[in-house]
């Protein structure tokens, strides 16, 4: 809903403009040369409104909502793109004249400006320049109002509906690994432990010296030397690195692969 409001906005606001344009331009058919003068001048009175029409929005959500104002533009930059080329053909057609006579004669009087005297004068618009202008517009429209390009580039942070999705996916993902990874307990030092322990060492050929280091740094299991670094063993034990290094080998070979 959100984004059929934003199309809507955009698609409002030259139809507006080029609507009311119309309206003064049907105004002035058959109309003697003050009526025109006086439709002349309120022409550029709304040349300047259309301006203003555009811009005001921008600046209101900018200090409102400064947080959807890159969406609004996007939507109301997207909108002129994609709809004035077909607001400017119906005012056209509305006017009196057919619809792809501007692809031919181009505008008369479409822009005002200044003459080198300071007085407003009306600037026609070629077709050769109006013709690559629509085209480029409606380009520019569908690439802005395409759904994927305002997700992208349409908010400042995260997209809310994004958020929820990632927070719901993040606790679903939680509460499964929770439910799949049990907690694991190391198994404690017991006699039986420490005995089988003893054993592998002599069977290794460790002396006795070393074997008591060993179990009075704390390591009481198979598990437990197997999962101590050959630099931790030399830290506890005081033994060469080489020798740490084989006697964890041995250790971990008779555990993992039941002494193969």
């Amino acid at each position: 809903m959100r984004y059929a409001h934003g199309v809507l906005i955009g698609a409002v606001f030259p139809g507006v403009i080029f609507l009311v344009a119309a309206a003064i331009k049907i105004t002035g058919i058959g109309a003697d040369a003050a009526v025109l003068a006086s439709l002349w001048y309120i022409y550029t009175i709304w040349f300047v409104a259309s301006i203003a029409l555009a811009i005001l929005p921008l600046i209101v959500i900018f200090i409102v909502r400064r947080d959807m104002f890159r969406e609004f533009l996007i939507f109301e930059t997207g909108g002129f793109g994609l709809f004035s080329p077909i607001w400017l053909f119906i005012a056209t057609d509305i006017s009196g004249d057919p619809w792809y006579s501007i692809l031919f004669d181009g505008i008369s009087d479409g822009l005002i400006g200044l003459s080198p005297g300071g007085t407003i004068i009306g600037i026609d618009i070629s077709n050769l320049f109006l013709i690559p202008f629509l085209l480029f517009s409606f380009v520019v429209g569908v690439i802005f109002l395409r759904p994927s390009f305002i997700a992208k580039y349409g908010h400042m942070g995260e997209i809310p509906e994004l958020a929820e999705l990632k927070e719901t996916t993040g606790a679903k993902e939680e509460d499964s690994t929770e439910s799949e990874m049990p907690e694991v307990v190391a198994p404690p030092t017991t006699a039986d432990s420490v005995a089988i322990l003893r054993d592998i060492l002599i069977e290794h050929g460790t002396t006795d010296p070393m074997i008591n280091l060993i179990l009075n740094s704390g390591i009481g299991t198979t598990t437990d030397l197997a999962a101590t670094s050959a630099d931790q063993l030399v830290t506890l034990t005081g033994m060469d690195k080489r020798q740490a290094e084989e006697l964890l080998m041995a250790v971990q070979k008779k555990v993992w692969f039941s002494g193969i």
